[in-house]
């Protein structure tokens, strides 16, 4: 009986071919989609983890004034640890990008070439791929630096720049107008001669080898103190010490591995897709199999008579039940199949990590195809189709025998509820929406689930667009000069300020917080701040990275003292640029026990001649804004990906559900046509009342997605350092909900063609 049965399932194919059809290419999209993006960042995750051990990523990294002298490099080694000196100097090319040049390393944070060789004669560099891609060059190609051509040996990446920052408090990379290069031991002590856009940096990278601890070898070298001998700069020790009273830390910066976010930021970025990506197929695969369950019910209701038939000849429900799932199993299966071999080909995985390949500086590698992301494809969409159709198959095939033969159906007593004296149409719309609560529930589901992948996308630009603007908005000055040794006098023109690095960690990322003393009036910052040791004024992106309010206390580190810092917000001020707080200067210098003419921070509107040797950095307004622009560029294609996919998703579910709709009423609609009801008056009767449950729903469903997606954004934003402003103008949720009704009247016009096949001889098929 089994196999007589089995023989329908072709036939019922055919006659719902296209219904299938269409639930079959959704199922391939989503799992094309899901299989691409879980199985792009488990490349990302174990390609960069395995490079991280074939080119020995640090452990962490220090920063000092002034270099360690041979007795304190030897102090470190007798803790067994491996050294590496990692000076640089900021070059600035013709094309305004500035390249960090450092000696090849030899032990940590070695270089990954992809092309080339290294360099290791005079006048031959090799540089970040990136960079290098942006600037069309090539091995072989030249590049100038003051006025002294170098050969390009070799084009690669290092795992200390996984992420191409100028700054580590910077939130978005622009490897335009920044890039790291690296030249032989000879060429570097050459290039200190030449002019340089700041100071060297002392960064040493350094590997525990499992024998101390960060914190141990942090307070090693929090011990050792600043050699003045070696700092020619009177003014700036003095401000330093207090005339010589104290001894000072030679150590100005220690980072640890996993807050470096230089380190690891491809995987971190990643990492939250792929949960996160597994998770949203589960969702979608659920909303799929909803769908087909209803198609399964439709069908059940329609062969009820048939079906109380075979149980009277003896067939049981178990092998009725396995009949109704073959299809639905099946179509599932083959779906996912396709759709995960798709993910797998170079049109999933090679597409989906073009993005993060376009943005990180990454080595290359061979593709992988993780296992479980098989498993995953081929099991998780069969397992999801049985489990949601089998509960309501069961519930359906559970009627006697009789009852089925006579295709006698249980009324919902919320579809007779009482509805008073309202107009027959009216009441008759409610009653049909009542009959088919089910069936709309699958497109309010739809619709929702469609609006949250909207939303996503929709956030995806609004975070960029408001950083963009803002930033621009924000942004007054031209010049912004952070000094390593400030003068005794401000550069005229200058506006002095005094600036601090801080660490707060959020969702599990330790980020920089800079906290900037102002005065008052300062013209490139239109706020003033409270006096007051503990009051800060916090900028718009800390207030919304944090989820700060006024009144409420603020804990910032300072990592390299080990000393905790307890603000209270005062206020909220609108600056977007990075993540800034903001206190009264000598205030700010008396809580850091400073000098009170000391600063290490000028900002100007224009270009100050200042020693380039004095300087740790300079930032210009340019860098800013070029800077947002990048950030938008990278993310269009995934916001227009995500779009297209959820207005696919919409319009199918939509229409597949409301023509089940009228499928179920084809014996009402036959039996009106035979009493003379016009086409318009059945339109109006089956179709016009969806528009009101899309009105209400999409009126409902719209806000709330937008509350969901902007609850769970900030977890896919975490290892950013930049504010998160999701909020859009009220003319993006009209534009929304102007589309949904759009969509829904394309469809009623496609199902009006529907209602006009409908003959009255329907009727005759089910005389009894």
């Amino acid at each position: 009986m089994q196999r007589i049965l089995n023989m329908r399932v072709i036939r019922d194919l055919k006659k719902n071919f296209f219904r299938y059809a269409a639930l079959f290419l959704l199922i391939v999209l989503g799992m094309y989609v899901i299989t691409s993006i879980v199985g792009a960042a488990e490349n990302i995750i174990v390609g960069v983890q395995s490079s991280w051990k074939t080119n020995k990523v640090e452990d962490g990294e220090f920063t000092v004034f002034v270099p360690l002298d041979d007795s304190e490099t030897e102090k470190l080694k007798q803790n067994e640890i491996t050294l590496e000196k990692e000076f640089y100097l900021d070059y600035l090319l013709k094309d305004n990008s500035t390249l960090r040049i450092y000696q090849n390393r030899e032990n940590i944070n070695l270089i990954n070439l992809d092309k080339g060789k290294l360099a290791s004669r005079y006048n031959e560099i090799v540089l970040e791929k990136q960079y290098a891609k942006d600037h069309k060059i090539t091995v072989g190609s030249q590049i100038e630096m003051y006025e002294e051509k170098y050969i390009v040996t070799g084009i690669g990446s290092t795992p200390d720049y996984d992420l191409t920052l100028k700054n580590i408090s910077d939130s978005t990379v622009n490897t335009n107008f920044f890039g790291i290069g690296f030249v032989s031991k000879d060429q570097y002590e050459q290039l200190k001669k030449e002019v340089s856009t700041k100071s060297e940096n002392y960064v040493y990278s350094y590997l525990l080898n499992g024998n101390i601890t960060d914190k141990e070898l942090k307070n090693i070298l929090s011990g050792m103190e600043l050699d003045k001998s070696k700092v020619t700069d009177e003014y700036f020790l003095k401000m330093l010490d207090g005339y010589f009273d104290t001894p000072i830390s030679n150590l100005t910066q220690f980072i640890k591995n996993e807050d470096n976010p230089r380190i690891g930021a491809s995987v971190d970025d990643v990492l939250i897709n792929k949960y996160a990506g597994m998770v949203a197929g589960i969702i979608i695969m659920i909303l799929f199999t909803y769908v087909i369950s209803v198609f399964v019910i439709h069908g059940i209701e329609q062969e009820s008579s048939v079906i109380g038939s075979l149980y009277a000849l003896g067939v049981k429900k178990r092998q009725l039940i396995t009949h109704y799932l073959i299809l639905p199993v099946t179509v599932t299966f083959l779906a996912g199949i396709v759709g995960m071999i798709i993910g797998f080909s170079s049109w999933g995985i090679d597409v989906q990590m073009a993005q993060s390949e376009g943005y990180f500086s990454l080595p290359t590698w061979d593709i992988i195809h993780p296992f479980y992301l098989l498993i995953y494809g081929t099991v998780m969409p069969a397992f999801i189709a049985i489990v949601t159709n089998y509960f309501v198959i069961n519930k359906k095939l559970s009627k006697p025998a009789l009852k089925m033969i006579r295709n006698e159906q249980k009324q919902n007593k919320i579809s007779n509820l009482n509805l008073g004296n309202m107009q027959f149409i009216r009441r008759f719309q409610i009653r049909q929406f009542l009959r088919e609560i089910r069936t709309s529930f699958t497109v309010v589901f739809g619709m929702f689930i469609a609006l949250l992948i909207m939303m996503l996308g929709i956030d995806c630009y609004t975070i960029c667009h408001n950083m963009n603007f803002q930033n621009k908005a924000d942004t007054k000055y031209e010049y912004m000069y952070s000094y390593k040794y400030p003068t005794s006098e401000v550069p005229e023109g200058g506006e002095a300020c005094y600036a601090a690095i801080l660490k707060k960690k959020v969702f599990g990322y330790n980020l920089d917080v800079t906290l900037l003393g102002i005065e008052e009036n300062n013209p490139y910052f239109d706020f003033d701040v409270k006096t007051g040791k503990n009051k800060i004024a916090i900028s718009q992106s800390v207030a919304t990275k944090y989820n700060l309010k006024t009144g409420e206390k603020f804990v910032l580190k300072d990592e390299v003292n080990n000393v905790d810092y307890t603000f209270t917000v005062d206020k909220i001020v609108p600056y977007s640029v990075g993540l800034y707080v903001f206190m009264n200067t000598n205030d700010m210098r008396e809580l850091f026990n400073q000098k009170d003419d000391y600063y290490n921070v000028v900002f100007s509107d224009k270009n100050l001649d200042i020693d380039p040797g004095r300087l740790y950095a300079t930032t210009t307004k340019k860098d800013i804004i070029e800077t947002a622009d990048v950030f938008i560029n990278q993310m269009i294609p995934m916001i227009i990906s995500l779009i297209v996919t959820s207005i696919i998703i919409f319009i199918v579910v939509m229409y597949l559900m409301m023509k089940v709709m009228i499928d179920r009423s084809s014996l009402n609609i036959s039996l009106m046509k035979i009493f003379g009801f016009r086409q318009k008056e059945i339109r109006k009767l089956y179709l016009d009342g969806n528009f009101i449950m899309i009105i209400i729903s999409s009126a409902i469903c719209i806000p709330l997605s937008k509350f969901v997606m902007d609850s769970i954004y900030p977890y896919f934003v975490s290892n950013v350092a930049c504010g998160m402003d999701l909020t859009f103008s009220w003319q993006m949720y009209i534009g929304i909900y102007t589309g949904v009704i759009l969509c829904y009247l394309l469809i009623n016009r496609i199902l009006t063609g529907r209602l006009k096949k409908m003959a009255p001889t329907e009727l005759l098929k089910n005389r009894e």
